[in-house]
């Protein structure tokens, strides 16, 4: 409830002048201008379908809200954890895959082909959260797929997006791409001297620079495409990066 209490003492301080009311349910409703002089309304319980993009309403109780010209954002409680997780899974569906970025399962962001952008948020402790829908410029090509995931408890390790290496073996701990890039931040690789002759059985033996400093090892080198990995293994984390000629 935390998370909603705060959102909602913001929303309602943005706008103190405005013209407020209360429902039959007691709920406070405050109408207002922004400062372009569109509508503005807060508080309202009832979802906005079309201001949320398309998107159904969450399996939850819905506290606050803010409705603008632009889009909305709605504070709820009472939500479950695998009905939030199946909330961002519905976002993803709906076509909300650019620029995509998760953060330890439960928070994301994404933008569809048209850029328009959903943020959802929740707290897995209380099973409150947020979810904000905005307007943005449309996104190109380039730009789909998951930015970045850092933290959570699903991330895999891809080969295909990975110029066709094994999986090490060990936990992803995080992972993201932009553009040409993906990189995968993992546990430990205990025998990272076998996994380098798997990368060099790959093609990645041209251009190599290979290092070893105090408890940092680094090898990186290309094949013959132009595609070029770099793996770095510390005494905490391991690192690979891969990248696509363009």
């Amino acid at each position: 409830m935390l998370l909603v209490l705060i959102l909602a003492i913001s929303l309602a301080g943005c706008f103190l002048g405005g013209n407020v009311k209360v429902d039959k349910d007691g709920n406070i409703i405050i109408k207002d201008k922004d400062n372009h002089g569109n509508d503005v309304v807060i508080g309202e319980k009832k979802w906005d379908k079309s201001k949320m993009h398309g998107l159904d309403t969450p399996k939850a109780k819905l506290e606050t809200s803010l409705i603008s010209e632009d889009g909305a954002m709605y504070g709820f409680s009472g939500m479950k954890e695998k009905d939030a997780k199946e909330y961002i899974e519905k976002i993803k569906s709906a076509g909300f895959t650019y620029n995509a970025a998760t953060l330890d399962d439960y928070i994301f962001n994404g933008t569809n082909k048209e850029g328009l952008t959903v943020a959802f948020a929740y707290d897995k402790e209380n099973g409150s959260g947020s979810i904000m829908s905005s307007k943005g410029e449309p996104p190109s090509d380039e730009d789909e797929g998951e930015g970045a995931v850092i933290g959570g408890t699903d991330k895999k390790w891809d080969s295909e997006k990975m110029g066709g290496l094994p999986d090490p073996g060990v936990k992803v701990v995080a992972y993201w791409t932009a553009g040409s890039a993906t990189n995968y931040s993992l546990e430990v690789i205990p025998s990272f001297t076998e996994y380098v002759e798997k990368i060099k059985d790959h093609g990645f033996t041209e251009d190599v620079n290979e290092a070893e400093i105090n408890d940092l090892y680094v090898y990186a080198a290309s094949n013959s495409g132009g595609d070029r990995i770099t793996l770095s293994v510390g005494a905490d984390v391991s690192t690979i990066t891969f990248e696509k000629q363009e």
